[in-house]
């Protein structure tokens, strides 16, 4: 499969960086600041099973969570803009073992990073990840930066026309079913799918599926 592969952009979120573990730290952070009567432990399953990996839509989760636990002074926009400003602050940088991986990639592939998001929060991701001293600048796309998100395929063909390459050529790696791999593969891009040991169950399917991004090796 990657024999005809010259070109290989990956997701960010739950792709390359963890993004659950950021979240739910962020959201503890939360609890502890602002709603001491709360044990955040109690809640973390409920709040990890209404945000479903980020799959949730920011603005149904944002409304579940007050709704539910009307927290004193927070409304759903000035939560959301805490979320916002403050997940980030607990990225990790990426492990030694995926470094390693990338940095191998890129002396067979080029390599690039196409994710949905503001770019403030997104470029702060990167940088806290330690992602910006490995991909290069110009391959670094952020949806708000070209007012559209995936799937919107004309992100995907921005992608495929800046690489100069034809869509067998260019592989894209992503978590979610659909922004990320029905996206791509709508302009006939190959797709590799990071499953985290879910069952997929579209009728669609990814070219390849690997249950860890460092599978990929």
């Amino acid at each position: 499969m990657l024999d005809s592969i010259t070109t290989i952009y990956f997701d960010l979120d739950n792709t390359l960086i963890n993004r659950n573990t950021a979240f739910l730290t962020c959201m503890q952070t939360f609890f502890e600041e602002n709603m001491p009567n709360h044990y955040f432990k109690n809640e973390k399953f409920e709040i990890e099973k209404r945000d479903q990996y980020g799959y949730t839509p920011r603005e149904e989760f944002v409304e579940w969570f007050i709704q539910y636990y009307q927290p004193q002074g927070w409304n759903e926009t000035n939560f959301w803009n805490y979320i916002q400003a403050n997940i980030s602050n607990f990225v990790r940088p990426i492990s030694a073992a995926l470094r390693d991986l990338l940095i191998t990639l890129q002396k067979q592939y080029k390599i690039g990073l196409l994710t949905n998001g503001s770019i403030s929060n997104q470029s702060r991701k990167i940088q806290k990840a330690q992602l910006d001293t490995i991909f290069p600048t110009e391959t670094i796309h952020i949806s708000q930066q070209h007012k559209l998100s995936k799937p919107d395929v004309q992100l995907f063909q921005l992608i495929l026309e800046q690489s100069k390459v034809q869509p067998q050529q260019l592989l894209y790696v992503g978590d979610d079913p659909i922004n990320d791999i029905k996206g791509a593969a709508k302009i006939g891009l190959k797709t590799a799918w990071i499953s985290h040991k879910r069952e997929w169950i579209h009728k669609f399917k990814p070219d390849l599926v690997f249950e860890n991004i460092l599978d990929l090796a």
